[in-house]
């Protein structure tokens, strides 16, 4: 998928508010994309890959999430190389789904 379609689908998603919400650093309103796999590792622009987040990678939720890796990768936040982020769920304000390419999300299934 394409940068600018891409932006506009999770701009719809998250009606331009933060969609980590991390207590005690969230500013609110998203700022910038979040690429959970980095493009250095090979992630896209895919709608599941991309997570509207406030601040800038240094400061908000979008640099808590660069600043802490182990965690970020426990809540989907970020996804490791080798991973698919389309199946890989992630923690989006107190939900676990997984992303949908048309900016849908499915809830994660309940643990047996």
């Amino acid at each position: 998928m394409n940068e600018r379609t891409s932006r506009d689908i999770v701009k719809q998603r998250s009606h331009g508010t933060c969609e980590v919400m991390i207590p005690g650093v969230c500013m609110g309103q998203a700022h910038s994309m979040h690429h959970r796999k980095n493009r250095s590792q090979g992630g896209t622009w895919d709608v599941e890959n991309i997570l509207h987040v406030c601040g800038d990678g240094v400061r908000g939720c979008h640099g808590w999430i660069t600043e802490h890796p182990k965690d970020s990768y426990e809540m989907g936040w970020a996804v490791r190389s080798f991973w698919n982020p389309t199946d890989v769920a992630v923690s989006l304000r107190g939900r676990h789904v997984f992303l949908t390419p048309s900016g849908g999300m499915n809830d994660m299934p309940p643990q047996a």
